[in-house]
């Protein structure tokens, strides 16, 4: 019968030295000891402190161990406080520090271990490659990986597996991958390691082709090596290839675990076949696949992809666990699907739950931000970003001057834009595209020229902001100028946004026939936004047999949608064509298309208020209406001054107030 090692150790309460009795533990009853506390983390200063006192720190077998207990808690700083203490560490003990430093991805400070106990005369043992080339690979340091490849032929380890298959894994990592067939051809007795590897290299490089041909060559393919191959295909914008392989290993008898989920659900949220996704979710929870924090947050990010906001929602407040990666997905997929109050008060939360926020999630942040024009909240973003450092990163930066133009304060835009050097393209084409959308032409234009003239050049949403300039200008000849020159001078392939613009403009300045023809034109089919504003410009310019024109191709292209609809009864009222009016919005609701309500925000001294078109929540609702009211009667007045042509909306604001009582 076997020895109790434990007989005083509880996970109840605090651990006392003295329960222990370390001074009469023989040193194989310290390594049980440490086998069987193992899971014991919390506790893990008092057991140091019990280690400290037990006098043992000179053997090297117990300090190994402890040091792996160090590493499993990711405390690689108290690790090397042992370590330091040790007068001359042994091979095992080096080697253990260097596996901790890799398995914590600190790969830096595996390699300077590494050279370290080479320059001390330690000589490595087996185990010792393994570990360093670890940090090799996690570092990509592939010229140091070259250099302990040799001195793996030197000390005579090259003919164990574990070093093999770990040198294999390194140049697979490198990209190096003429190394790496070359090693792998060379192993006598390959096993699935090695297979991962190379394959998982040939992938890394974009090499599907060479990927599959090894993969076809293996005669027994477990559940690792078809997750890889699916991974690669998935992660190479190749998700039906991803799909039919999982359908395949299904077929072949092997059943896929957690990892070949995850990206069997990239490769479905990449096709957009959010039911297969559905699907998934399904099969995991029949099949009692484990739900960790990966496959949480690959279907957090399926869902949202998808619009599923609900369905994403369930998840995060399922996950037992929830780190920066499954809040960003979070706050991005609101924001992204335009809930951007949600995305602010879920970020509210995040840092109260004392998560710190990274790049990402201020991204996500910041669209919201510009969503709800929210100017106070996003200078609060500005603080937040220089007190994490990250003022110089241009991604942040153009987002938060994208905020600050999209909330309308295009002197913060400015002074933001002038405190980064050096700029790219991407924050200039920003603050032009914030010019142009808050109606400063001449400073977008100005600002276009400073571009050029610093020797940045253009890219298509430069040029996208210059368009919607001309457009808010009415300037046709020069909108043609420019749309001519973003083909000529920098061969920028217009996208249907650029024609969409010229349309707008040929729309604004009336010449309705000419932005059919030049629609017509187009070397594509057009899309929604090309004959959205084609109709546009027939709501303006009271164009009848034109909008209905544009409108059935709205239609055809987006059937679930309600602006058409919208559009063509905005036409007939302005034409004080009551009943068509009536039939257009009788035919709305004859197709099964419902108006989506109209929503704004506003910001009062730091709170965001939110209207809902018809919503009564509001607590000043009736002091808001009392304004309105008021307002109305100016407009009124301002009207029957000048002429009739926007009597139709307050027709419309008046019958409605009759509506609701």
């Amino acid at each position: 019968m076997k020895r109790r090692v434990l007989p005083l150790i509880s996970t109840r309460g605090p651990l006392h030295p003295c329960s222990f009795h370390f001074h009469q533990r023989a040193e194989k009853e310290w390594v049980q000891i440490l086998k069987c506390i193992s899971h014991l983390r919390r506790q893990f200063k008092q057991i140091l402190g019990c280690f400290y006192t037990s006098g043992l720190q000179s053997s090297s077998l117990l300090t190994t161990k402890f040091i792996d207990f160090c590493s499993s808690a990711s405390q690689m700083n108290v690790a090397t406080s042992i370590f330091r203490q040790v007068p001359n560490p042994s091979a095992f003990v080096w080697t253990a520090m260097m596996r901790g430093f890799a398995e914590n991805g600190l790969h830096h400070s595996c390699i300077f271990f590494f050279r370290e106990m080479r320059r001390c005369g330690t000589d490595p043992i087996h185990l010792t490659y393994p570990a360093v080339i670890k940090g090799c690979a996690g570092s990509v340091a592939f010229w140091e990986g070259i250099q302990i490849h040799a001195d793996v032929v030197k000390t005579g380890f090259l003919c164990d597996a574990y070093v093999q298959n770990g040198l294999l894994g390194m140049y697979a990592r490198c990209g190096l991958m003429e190394d790496a067939r070359q090693l792998y051809d060379e192993i006598p007795q390959r096993d699935i390691v090695s297979h991962t590897s190379i394959i998982s290299g040939y992938f890394g490089v974009g090499d599907l082709a060479s990927a599959q041909l090894v993969f076809d060559g293996v005669e027994r393919a477990d559940v690792v090596l078809w997750s890889a191959v699916i991974a690669g295909y998935s992660q190479n914008e190749a998700p039906a290839k991803a799909l039919d392989l999982f359908e395949r290993m299904r077929s072949s008898g092997v059943k896929p675990n957690a990892v070949t989920m995850v990206s069997f659900l990239s490769a479905c949220a990449q096709l957009g076949d959010f039911q297969r996704g559905k699907w998934a979710h399904d099969f995991m929870m029949e099949t009692g696949i484990k739900m960790d924090m990966l496959v949480c947050t690959s279907l957090l990010d399926m869902y949202i992809m998808g619009g599923f906001v609900d369905e994403a929602c369930k998840i995060f407040d399922q996950m037992p666990k929830k780190d920066v990666v499954s809040w960003n997905s979070l706050i991005n997929g609101y924001a992204q699907n335009g809930y951007a109050t949600e995305a602010m008060e879920s970020f509210t939360e995040m840092l109260q739950s004392g998560i710190e926020p990274n790049m990402v999630t201020l991204l996500g942040v910041l669209t919201a931000y510009a969503q709800l024009g929210a100017l106070e909240k996003g200078k609060e973003i500005e603080h937040l970003v220089e007190k994490l450092g990250l003022q110089s990163d241009l991604l942040i930066g153009t987002a938060l001057l994208d905020m600050y133009a999209k909330c309308g304060s295009l002197a913060d835009a400015y002074r933001f834009f002038c405190s980064v050097y050096p700029r790219d393209v991407v924050m200039w084409s920003a603050l032009i595209n914030g010019y142009a959308s808050n109606g400063c032409p001449n400073e977008a234009f100005s600002l276009f020229g400073g571009m050029l003239k610093a020797g940045i050049q253009p890219n298509d949403v430069t040029y996208l902001g210059i368009l919607i300039t001309c457009s808010h200008r009415g300037l046709v000849q020069q909108g043609y100028k420019y749309f001519n020159s973003m083909i000529k001078d920098h061969g920028i392939e217009p996208r249907p946004e650029h024609y969409a613009c010229m349309v707008d403009i040929l729309g604004r300045a009336g010449r309705i026939e000419e932005a059919k023809k030049f629609l017509d034109s187009m070397p594509t089919k057009p899309g929604a936004s090309v004959w959205g504003s084609l109709l546009g410009a027939c709501v303006t310019h009271k164009n009848i047999e034109m909008g209905r024109y544009a409108a059935q191709h709205l239609n055809d292209l987006e059937p679930s949608s309600d602006r058409n609809f919208v559009f063509m009864s905005n036409i007939y009222a302005a034409m004080n064509r009551w009943e068509d009016v009536h039939n257009s919005r009788t035919s709305l609701k004859c197709c099964g298309t419902n108006k989506i309500p109209g929503c704004s925000w506003i910001e009062v001294t730091g709170k965001i208020h939110e209207f809902l078109v018809g919503d009564r929540r509001h607590p000043m609702y009736h002091q808001i209406h009392e304004v309105l009211d008021s307002l109305a009667e100016q407009l009124r007045l301002v009207f029957s001054a000048i002429d009739h042509s926007g009597m139709w909306i307050l027709k419309f604001y008046i019958d409605q107030k009759r509506t609701k009582g």
